[in-house]
Parts: structure tokens; sequence; C-alpha cells
């Protein structure tokens, strides 16, 4: 019997959604290229958790909370499990943003403001693991990708840094071979990114690495370029 390529088997991918205009963006285009499935838990819906056994991807999207706010969004503690239990089951987990943060505080590191706040277009630099890692060789030394984030994390035991930014330690991890974390927006799209700018969300207008709307959505362009990239990493992780 042939083997199959691991590209081309149908999975089903389901995302954590915690805001209307935060969904998959381009990784559902990738997902519907190559034939997988997709469902969502949307929880500012107040949709129900999945069945694990269900799903072979999940993808945690990123929010306004933050994922040390338990006691004012009760929802964050049934999603830190099933992340948890998601990443002890092999299942293929990414989180982006709040998603990479909900990973580290599900894998018991600590999750805090940062000291500067990170919205718009800034460089970060990808480390010499990621140069030789199978799935974040695709990325240059150093990229221009889009921020939107006012909280970090300490790296979780065990895990790999694969990025880092001017103005934050850990822009990207990976540990073993079944979770990737990424604080930045690989996701957004040139059509979905003014979404992000046309919310009623509050957030930081001043300091170093904070750029306003307008400048910001005068690079969006880069979100084509970053899509491509991340096209290819997304191959790879379906390989792993």
């Amino acid at each position: 019997m042939p083997i199959l390529d691991p590209i081309a088997r149908n999975m089903h991918i389901h995302w954590f959604q915690h805001d209307d205009y935060e969904d998959l963006g381009y990784i559902g285009t990738w997902a519907s290229r190559n034939g997988h499935t997709m469902s969502a838990t949307r929880f500012d819906l107040h949709d129900s958790l999945p069945d694990l056994e269900d799903i072979d991807w999940l993808v945690i999207m990123g929010g306004k909370m933050g994922a040390y706010e338990d006691d004012l969004v009760p929802f964050l503690r049934k999603e830190k499990e099933f992340i948890k239990n998601a990443i002890e089951a092999g299942k293929i987990v990414i989180g982006i943003c709040l998603g990479s943060q909900l990973i580290a505080a599900a894998l018991g590191a600590e999750v805090f403001v940062n000291k500067d706040p990170e919205i718009g277009f800034f460089p970060v630099t990808f480390t010499d693991s990621a140069q030789t890692d199978p799935v974040f060789r695709h990325f240059p030394g150093e990229l221009n990708v889009l921020h939107i984030h006012n909280d970090t994390f300490i790296l979780p035991e065990g895990a790999i840094r694969m990025a880092s930014s001017a103005a934050t330690l850990c822009q990207a991890f990976r540990l073993g071979r079944n979770v990737f974390a990424f604080q930045f927006h690989f996701e957004v799209t040139t059509d979905n990114i003014s979404c992000f700018f046309n919310s009623k969300e509050q957030r930081p207008t001043q300091g170093t690495w904070i750029q306003d709307p307008a400048t910001i959505l005068n690079q969006a362009s880069s979100c084509l370029s970053n899509n491509q990239i991340f096209d290819k990493v997304l191959d790879e992780i379906a390989m792993v």
C-alpha cells in the first residue's frame, strides 16, 4: 500500500475564537485549499468545547482578555485545561497572540503584562534554533510582522524559543513535535486586517512600539508576503 503524503491526509482543524473578528484568517484559506475540515468554538458566543477525539489540530486565536484573568473571564479555566489535554494527547496545537499566552499558561508558565505593548508592524528576529528547525527554517533571519499584544510570558519548561523582538524576548516557541506558539499575527490577511482596527477594542495609543491605525493599514501589503511564508510553515506542520 502506498504511503500517503501527510499534507494530503484529510484533517479536522478546530479553532478557539475569542472575539468576533479574530477568526482563522489565512489558516482557513490554507485548510480549505488542502481539503481539511474545520469547526470552531466561539467563546464570544458561548459555544461548547468539542470532543477532543474529534479533532486533529487545535488553533487558539487572539483576544482582548489576559490569559491570567480567570476571575473576570470564567471560560479561561476550561479553555486552558482543554489546551493542556490536547497537548498531552499529541494533537497539533497552534497558538497566536493570546493563543500563545494561553498555551504557555496551560503549560504552567507565567503570563504577565509586558513592559512595552507592541501594536503595529515591527521586525522579529529568528534564533539559530529556528534556522535548523524543520518547521521554523522557512522564516528568514528577520521578518517584519504584525503585533497586537500587551502581554508576554516566560518560556515554558522544555520549550525552544524560536524568535524575539526588541520589546518581547519570546515571540515564538516550539514544544516537542506538536506545539507551536506565535506572539505575532501571521494569520491576518490584506482582506481582514482592517477588522482589527475598526473594532471597539481599546488599545494603548502611546509607546515606543505603537503605530497608529493609518500607519499600520498602509503596511497591509506585508500580510501577503508573510502569508506566503506561513503557507510553507503550515505545510511543514502538517507533515509532523
